[in-house]
């Protein structure tokens, strides 16, 4: 821990202080400010100074931190104190019994930032949060190098904790989550268009973080049509790359098509589209998509009728154990994006928010080349609408 209080219950806080106020803090009394028992000063020539608990303390606050979260802690707070915000380290929160990293103020609004260093299950992120928005404080999590995953130039490896963390409107017009390193203080912002499966295309700004500014953080980009290029992309590789060491669900999915007497090379460009919120979803975008379009739309003749709920129902077991967002989002299931998606290409009709009229059959490409040009068409469509 950064911060212990003096036996006045006046806060310390041990990077702050000069080489000889720590070397007298070694001899006063300091304490908790979580369980109030005492704590001792760690000031090393190398490490960050910091307090620590005695062995046999029973408190978990400060306890098992890393050099990097004390650093990344550090750097946030005096982030923020250089851009004028209040600074609140390591505030404890006695009514959901919860000590935010760095807590703020900002406008009429407490941030808490939590940096994220060690392996966290998205549940346990998303009950965090939830617990701070109860106390009206809105959570944004800040996580480690070991988070910071890219493998292709625009590619990014998104553990699930970060795909529940994503901020969503009203707090980022577009979705985002942030990376941090302290040992080159690079701080990361990533906008991921598309998630499949653990990987999302990422549009990345990164720069030392005394260059940041918190509006800077929370403003969105200008949309790019690379977003949907990068989707062309994938798409591409979806139609014609090798699966011989293919996951079991992939195995499934082609034995499916093998029986249908299909290959992705062959599958109308409606399928594997771009929806909103699927990022939390499980299993593969591709997947469900063309099984509504294989098992449902085309068992439909022209004019025949297509009820939300009814395709929901038929198509719920694709959608069994989501992660759920930890902060509000669209409202909109991703099924139900597809359906409107669907709308935007003369595929369907939409008569009111819960029924659809099928217009067209879809066309079912012959060859790879003409598979790529009708998915090329396809996303252009839908990236001028």
């Amino acid at each position: 821990m950064l911060k212990a209080i003096n036996k006045n219950n006046q806060s310390v806080i041990a990077f702050s202080q000069s080489k000889e106020r720590l070397d007298q803090l070694r001899h006063e009394p300091l304490f908790c400010p979580v369980c109030q028992k005492p704590v001792i000063l760690k000031a090393g020539p190398i490490n960050i100074p910091h307090f620590a608990h005695d062995s046999e303390a029973s408190c978990s606050y400060g306890r098992g931190e890393s050099e990097t979260h004390l650093r990344g802690k550090m750097h946030i707070a005096t982030w923020l104190h250089r851009q004028s915000y209040p600074v609140y380290l390591e505030q404890y929160i006695p009514p959901i019994d919860r000590r935010a990293d760095v807590l703020t103020k900002i406008n009429d609004t407490y941030i808490a930032f939590e940096y994220q260093c060690s392996p966290l299950e998205p549940e346990e992120l998303r009950v965090r949060t939830e617990d701070y928005m109860k106390q009206g404080i809105v959570c944004i999590w800040i996580f480690g190098p070991g988070y910071h995953k890219p493998y292709q130039a625009s590619f990014y490896r998104v553990a699930p904790a970060i795909r529940v963390s994503l901020l969503h409107h009203p707090y980022a017009k577009t979705p985002r989550f942030f990376t941090y390193d302290p040992m080159n203080y690079t701080l990361h912002l990533h906008e991921p268009s598309f998630v499949h499966q653990h990987n999302a295309f990422t549009t990345t700004r990164s720069g030392t973080i005394t260059n940041w500014t918190i509006p800077q953080i929370f403003a969105s980009k200008v949309p790019q049509s690379t977003d949907y290029q990068q989707w062309l992309f994938q798409k591409k590789r979806f139609r014609s790359k090798q699966r011989q060491f293919s996951s079991k669900i992939e195995e499934d999915y082609m034995n499916y098509l093998y029986t249908q007497s299909l290959h992705p090379q062959f599958l109308p460009s409606c399928i594997y589209l771009p929806v909103t919120n699927y990022h939390l979803d499980k299993t593969p975008v591709y997947i469900w998509q063309t099984s509504f379009i294989i098992d449902l739309f085309n068992e439909l003749e022209q004019g025949d009728e297509l009820n939300w709920y009814d395709v929901y129902d038929m198509m719920r077991v694709f959608f069994q154990g989501r992660l759920t967002s930890a902060y509000p989002t669209s409202v909109h299931h991703p099924l139900y994006s597809y359906l409107n998606t669907l709308v935007s290409l003369d595929l369907l009709e939409k008569q009111t928010p819960s029924h659809f009229i099928k217009k067209t059959d879809v066309i079912f490409p012959k060859t790879l080349d003409e598979a790529l040009e009708q998915d090329e068409a396809t996303l252009n469509q839908l990236l001028t609408l």
